[in-house]
């Protein structure tokens, strides 16, 4: 890392200006060490709101871009935050990793397995970090439980049970999300990501094939899955993922040849070998990743929530949408 970057600020750009970029926008302002140097979505107007909702209004609107290349070109960035729709995230990556910039970028990292592998190879290159926005790495339950997990504690895992409900289908009505141009899938492409990236990063496990079922429900993009994964040590994984719920209900379960893990509501519960159940009390600190991306460009953390996550996510995703199509399992 540069070594003189500590004596001045990191100048980030923010490559998408809608609603997520706000709760992103707001960690990082938090942070002393960067400075909001660009803003640039298709949409100015949008660009331009953000942009007034951070910096001021009558401020320096030479920050807003309606292309993301020429504020680049011109703002002297180090990083960038890109919170675009999921198919544009690879172009937008590539060239800015091209162009010598730290990249943080929302899920799905990309939507193609060749893209993803592309993306992580030209950050090598450049040396640049690469992260891409799994906030359960940073939740306090979650890294109790990939502690646990990596200590051994819950024995050789043998079987996950998971699931995911939201009311998907009507919040994203009439918007790019159930455009598959722009999303490159449903809820699994969308929402789902989160639940398949936790189950394989705190499992460590890989994944040897799947089945699926695939719903559109006469739609473009999937709605309802639900699939079976066989991993490599032979433990087994069932889950399911609803995208047209009345609300909202996430559900994940680790069982192992020691102990097991519950997820419910926000909270993690340990099973021991007795078959006793606790809920710790005393959990790790929480972080984020976008604080976690500016520590890792100044070389005082690892990146938590690297681009390899979002390798993997998309290899198994698509996978299980091939599944889908051609019901049968499908070999990883």
């Amino acid at each position: 890392m540069d070594p003189n970057r500590e004596k001045r600020k990191i100048k980030v750009g923010i490559i998408g200006c809608g609603g997520i970029s706000t709760a992103h926008i707001k960690r990082l302002r938090s942070l002393p060490q960067i400075e909001l140097s660009g803003f640039a979505d298709t949409n100015r107007k949008a660009a331009l709101s953000l942009k007034e909702e951070f910096i001021g209004k009558n401020k320096d609107d030479s920050l807003v871009f309606t292309d993301y290349k020429e504020m680049i070109e011109r703002c002297h960035l180090d990083a960038v935050g890109i919170f675009t729709p999921h198919t544009l995230h690879f172009s937008q990556c590539l060239y800015s990793l091209e162009k010598g910039l730290h990249v943080l970028v929302e899920k799905p990292m990309t939507t193609e397995v060749s893209h993803a592998e592309k993306l992580i190879n030209k950050a090598k290159e450049k040396n640049k970090v690469l992260l891409v926005a799994y906030q359960r790495h940073y939740q306090p339950i979650f890294l109790y439980a990939k502690k646990v997990i990596e200590e051994g504690k819950l024995g050789e895992i043998k079987f996950i049970s998971a699931s995911l409900a939201q009311e998907w289908r009507s919040l994203s009505d009439n918007t790019w999300r159930q455009n598959p141009q722009l999303s490159g899938g449903g809820q699994l492409m969308d929402s789902g990501s989160h639940l398949i990236d936790i189950t394989l990063w705190l499992t460590e496990l890989e994944p040897k094939e799947v089945f699926a079922f695939v719903d559109k429900q006469e739609l473009k993009v999937d709605i309802f899955s639900s699939f079976s994964i066989k991993f490599k040590n032979g433990a087994l994984a069932s889950i399911a993922i609803s995208g047209d719920a009345p609300g909202w209900y996430e559900n994940l379960s680790i069982w192992g040849s020691e102990g097991a893990l519950f997820f419910q509501e926000g909270k993690v519960y340990h099973q021991l070998s007795n078959g006793d159940i606790y809920q710790p009390s005393h959990l790790p600190s929480s972080s984020d990743p976008d604080t976690n991306f500016i520590r890792a460009i100044l070389g005082k953390e690892k990146v938590h929530s690297p681009g390899e996550c979002g390798l993997k996510v998309i290899r198994l995703t698509k996978a299980i949408y091939k599944s889908g199509r051609k019901g049968q399992k499908v070999a990883l």
